[in-house]
């Protein structure tokens, strides 16, 4: 896959708003690693995410040592300003949310890939659209300044167009999925559930993020002070994700059917949507925070799309390097 085409993913998240022995938490030794303070999670509507709520809903937190309360925000400007305004202890983030922050100075480590993306975003196009080069003169639903904006922007200019060439129209998301399932235009750049929603109704995909899944991944942030101060706390919520990931695969009906009702749908389509996603165990994890000149490791792909946002102006510098947000410790620990 040539360099540009690889940043078409890396773009897909670069700007959306600034059971093994050994390893459980202190809970097992009666000790509690939040010393009974609660310990706050602030999370937005996404598969991955859902699994904190599992992990809460079979005590999966408890039994790793630490007080858990989650928070549920409606869209990630909101999760991100609490956490950064210091209201929350850990926070869920696409990757690439992490970049604007961390040159803002904000107080926060990256502790844990949760997921990389296989196919549950990217460009969507009527039947008879079968290239990119064939949305000249067609109109393009996306929400300008997103991810999906520059993701267009860059999937042209490999092909030897600009935006002169489509007609873009301005809508969220959500908006663009339901525009084009509606027919009102001719393709869209959305992600899940729109997408999967989008491809069903007949729409061709030009593009997905299967095409490379390191590109596209999301993380879970603690505050550095949390890190220092209770450490056991930390890495009793990453167990608990892994637990909660193990029960999962251990009873797929039962956990899909209430995670699906956490995120607002049923069990069958919350199986369909995590199906576009490879969820991290913790040799993965480990990998991704392993040092490595390539898109295998997190640090290498945030300073790809750290570059991309600075030549599209987003960011004033980018001289700052984003492997220095990671915390591997906790991994390190887990994955012994």
């Amino acid at each position: 896959m040539k360099l540009k085409k690889k940043l078409l993913c890396l773009t897909m998240a670069a700007l959306m708003t600034v059971g093994m022995a050994g390893c459980g938490g202190s809970g097992e030794n009666g000790e509690t690693a939040s010393n009974g303070e609660e310990i706050t999670l602030g999370t937005t509507s996404w598969p991955t995410n859902m699994f904190f709520y599992l992990a809460e809903e079979k005590g999966f937190f408890e039994e790793n040592g630490v007080n858990v309360s989650i928070q549920d925000f409606s869209s990630t400007t909101e999760s991100t300003n609490a956490f950064v305004g210091g209201k929350l202890d850990f926070c869920t983030f696409a990757s690439s949310e992490t970049i604007s922050p961390f040159f803002q100075g904000a107080d926060m480590s990256v502790v844990l890939e949760t997921d990389k993306s296989n196919g549950c975003e990217g460009l969507v196009a009527t039947s008879d659209i079968k290239s990119v080069a064939d949305l000249k003169g067609k109109t393009v639903a996306t929400q300008l300044y997103s991810v999906d904006h520059m993701f267009l922007l860059t999937l042209l200019e490999e092909n030897g167009m600009t935006e002169d060439d489509i007609n873009i129209v301005d809508m969220s998301i959500q908006e663009s999925g339901n525009a084009f399932v509606a027919g009102q235009c001719d393709a869209a750049c959305i992600w899940d559930p729109y997408f999967s929603q989008a491809k069903a109704a007949g729409g061709t995909e030009l593009f997905s993020s299967a095409d490379n899944p390191d590109l596209i991944t999301d993380v879970l942030c603690a505050s550095k002070e949390l890190c220092s101060s209770n450490p056991k706390a930390v890495k009793g919520v990453i167990q608990g994700f892994f637990d909660a990931v193990d029960y999962w695969k251990a009873n797929p009906d039962e956990a899909n059917a209430f995670m699906g009702e956490k995120l607002g749908v049923d069990g069958e389509e919350f199986a369909n949507e995590v199906a576009g996603l490879i969820i991290s165990d913790p040799e993965s994890c480990k990998e991704a925070f392993t040092k490595a000149d390539d898109y295998s490791y997190w640090g290498y792909t945030q300073n790809t799309i750290r570059d991309f946002m600075y030549k599209l102006g987003v960011l004033d510098s980018n001289e700052k390097d984003c492997g220095e947000l990671i915390d591997s410790s906790f991994i390190n620990e887990i994955a012994q």
